[in-house]
């Protein structure tokens, strides 16, 4: 039995758990009464993320060596993982009183003593954790997160700048660091950091399998696509995204990412919400609020850090039994004003969320008034470590004018809108094993949505509900998402004169497989199967998936997608399939039922640690049907094309400045317009090209600033209203510059930013077409405003 222990250590040693694993399975067959050798097995358990059966083998341990202090230390640890927060206190304290001159059970105590939010001694047990065995690495990153969170920055620097010099293989203190100087206004040395810490990632493989290791390495890249991010490398933040849900696709942060940064894209609202869908499904229980509107009001603090816990990473672990506060107001011309409080908390197996958002404005001209009112309940419990069950409750109401922004100027001014909406929604994540997890989401909806013009209204009332459920499954070589979706909703629609039922209902089934072969390949390949019917179209669509992402070196991906996709019918637009295929979007905001086939390139290269740059090109191929079914002389599918072509660079000359300039040429086309030029003039060809350059200076003592230009050049074509065959009419053309300004202030404690924003500086006037076309009949807010705004905004976070 000793000998195969010593074996077992040495495999561990050399990043072989499996082997390890194993051995120590034969050193307790020798010898089923070797305490070291069982808690050695339950280690080893707990390192792989298998926690039924370390407790298990934890519990033998305990009945052979009860006065064993590392058998009640690792016993600690187990039981703090599964929010047993006494009896992990219990187990610590006991192991202290049996061994005081060990560290582990003192950084354990701790963490208890955090969870119960007793700060101060919580700090007081990590540190003697440091004083008994100051050549821990892991102890002083442990005592430097204390701190931080304690709010208390000098000692905080200190300890994880020691941990780095103790273990320079060790990714933690990196990681934490990363996060500290993020919150202090450093986000480019933030980078630094956690490029550091993504290079050492496998280096903890002496007690992390591969699976958990990989588990780390999105969970790093998440974080580190937030401080991207906020040094406005957009591409970036969304390449780290993309890259860790394919590694990962359990890993909640790189869906919440993927959300946050969806945000500052138009035309992908529906891959927005259902990132963040899929963030909440498999998030544990946290302090994390839930913000019932994805805005800029968000402070960017990366939630994360690697989220399945062993013996030797507690992030997962470092957490408080406390409520929080968040609040943000916006002020600005044109009568803006709004608000969003959130109030969130944890305790033990609990966590909730309640929040309220108001935004209203004037507007830039006549009847372009907006007035947006959300409130959201969230609760979510963790019946058992393995199993989740949370409820979510949101209410909308949207009261707008005329919001489109239309190249020929014109607009309604009786042209309001009202919706009126509810949302309620369950769902469960169960962890089968440490290679699968199953979610399932049921939402049922009411939507009342109104458009008026004069004393003539228009109105459509939606009811319904979506069912989807998902088997995530992954190995060290691919991943397997396998789902099924059901949705039902009746509509209807009243008219002028009569009102009109109808239903729509859908069936989906997919599966997508990304697979490492070789190593520095990842293949998707999945497929979809759609059933849908309704009064605008009736379909039974196979949608293929494929793509591929090429790590040609260290520096430099090649990725290819080609995917067809059917746009869903649904008044809440969320859903749990995967929304992205080898870094490209497939769920944009087009008419419901219309059928996609996608084609994309795109290579990204790292020039320096600190100068990225990248192309990207899709092709979009789309029939969209509109009138109705139930008379076929008015029912047409048109066809249209769409192109993007974005390229960009980002810099970081230094620790106080980004640099960020990029191009996006794109194109919209209809091969035959079909609909005519009755109530809007629609373009029948739309070019725009923009060149967005930006420059932000971020310094140590929290001030920030910024200022970009922005060159638009747009041409476009119409078709002749008038001829009964529509005749395309001259090509027009637009071109305008704009200058964006602001500053801000970081407050210290982290307790939250004041910022100044100033867009279309000079007050420029221009003619723009905005692609609310493209999304049927409801409008959407225009990238560029042919007014100046100013606002201020303040973000409060207790």
């Amino acid at each position: 039995s000793p000998a195969y222990l010593s074996l077992s250590l040495a495999r561990q040693a050399e990043f072989n758990l499996d082997a390890a694993l194993e051995a120590a399975r034969k050193a307790v067959t020798l010898d089923p009464d070797n305490a070291r050798a069982l808690i050695q097995q339950s280690s080893l358990l707990f390192g792989i993320g298998r926690l039924k059966e370390a407790v298990k083998v934890a519990e033998q341990a305990r009945q052979r060596a009860p006065d064993d202090a590392m058998v009640n230390t690792v016993w600690g640890f187990l039981q703090l993982a599964h929010n047993r927060v006494d009896k992990a206190r219990e187990a610590f304290q006991t192991a202290i009183g049996q061994d005081s001159t060990l560290g582990l059970p003192q950084l354990g105590l701790g963490l208890v003593l955090f969870r119960n939010n007793q700060t101060d001694e919580a700090i007081k047990a990590i540190r003697k954790a440091v004083l008994l065995e100051p050549k821990v690495s892991l102890y002083n990153s442990y005592l430097g997160k204390a701190f931080y969170e304690d709010m208390q920055n000098q000692p905080a620097q200190k300890y994880l700048e020691a941990a780095k010099q103790l273990d320079p293989h060790d990714p933690t203190p990196w990681y934490y660091d990363a996060i500290r100087l993020q919150s202090i206004n450093q986000p480019i040395a933030a980078v630094e950091n956690l490029q550091k810490s993504i290079e050492l990632n496998d280096d903890r493989g002496v007690y992390r399998s591969r699976l958990l290791l990989d588990e780390d390495l999105a969970a790093r890249s998440a974080a580190l696509g937030r401080v991207y991010n906020e040094a406005g490398f957009t591409e970036l933040g969304l390449q780290e995204g993309w890259q860790s849900v394919n590694r990962d696709p359990a890993n909640y942060s790189a869906h919440r990412l993927l959300a946050d940064s969806y945000a500052a894209l138009p035309n992908v609202e529906q891959a927005r919400v259902s990132e963040l869908l899929q963030a909440q499904l498999l998030q544990p229980i946290n302090i994390t609020p839930v913000q019932p509107q994805m805005a800029e009001t968000r402070l960017l603090i990366p939630p994360g850090g690697p989220i399945t816990p062993s013996l030797y990473e507690f992030n997962p672990l470092f957490v408080q039994n406390k409520p929080s506060l968040f609040f943000s107001g916006l002020g600005g011309n044109q009568e803006t004003w709004g608000n969003n409080l959130i109030v969130s908390g944890l305790s033990d197996q609990f966590s909730y969320s309640l929040s309220q958002f108001h935004y209203q404005t004037n507007g830039y001209r006549e009847n372009s008034d907006l007035e947006n009112s959300i409130y959201d309940f969230f609760v979510q419990t963790a019946v058992t470590p393995s199993f989740n069950l949370q409820a979510e409750y949101r209410y909308r109401e949207t009261l707008s004018g005329d919001l489109g922004l239309r190249f020929n100027e014109l607009f309604f001014s009786s042209q309001h809108t009202s919706i009126d909406q509810d949302m309620s929604r369950v769902g469960a994540n169960y962890s089968l094993s440490p290679q699968m997890n199953a979610i399932a989401s049921f939402i049922y909806a009411n939507q009342d949505y109104k458009n008026s013009f004069s004393n003539t209204t228009f109105a459509t009332r939606y009811k319904g509900y979506l069912a989807e459920t998902q088997l995530l499954y992954k190995t060290d070589h691919f991943n397997l998402i396998t789902g099924l979706s059901g949705n039902s909703s009746d509509i209807t629609s009243i008219g002028l004169t009569d009102n009109e039922e109808s239903n729509a209902n859908q069936k989906i089934g997919y599966s997508y497989a990304n697979i490492k072969i070789p190593e520095n390949l990842i293949w998707t390949i999945g497929l979809s199967y759609q059933s849908a019917e309704s009064s605008s179209y009736d379909l039974n669509k196979l949608n293929p998936k494929l793509g591929v992402q090429w790590a040609i070196n260290d520096h430099a991906t090649l990725r290819a997608a080609a995917f067809q996709v059917v746009k869903r019918e649904f008044a809440i637009e969320q859903t749990i399939e995967p929304t992205q295929v080898a870094g490209f979007n497939q769920f944009f905001d087009n008419p419901a039922g219309a059928v996609s086939k996608n084609y994309g390139v795109g290579l990204d290269i790292r020039f320096t640690k600190q100068l990225w740059g990248g192309l990207t090109a899709l092709r979009r191929d789309l029939e969209v049907p509109f009138g109705t079914l139930e008379l076929p002389e008015f029912y047409e599918i048109e066809q249209t094309q769409e192109n993007y072509y974005n390229a960009y660079l980002y810099w970081m000359p230094n620790r106080q400045w980004a640099v960020s300039m990029s191009g996006l040429y794109q194109t919209f086309e209809v091969e035959q317009d079909l609909r005519g030029q009755v109530f809007i003039p629609r373009p029948h060809y739309l070019r725009t090209i923009s060149l967005p350059i930006n420059v932000q200076y971020f310094d140590p003592s929290g001030f920030f600033a910024g200022a970009g230009l922005v060159y638009v050049n747009q041409r476009i074509q119409f078709l002749d209203p008038i001829s009964s065959t529509p005749l395309p009419m001259p090509m027009q053309n637009e071109n305008f510059t704009l200058i964006n300004a602001g500053l801000g202030y970081r407050l210290p404690k982290r307790w939250g930013t004041v910022a100044l924003q100033v867009n279309n500086l000079f007050n420029q006037n221009f003619r723009y077409q905005d692609y609310s076309f493209q999304v049927g009949e409801r409008a959407i807010n225009p990238l560029y405003i042919p007014e100046r705004t100013i606002f201020t905004r303040m973000v409060l976070n207790f």
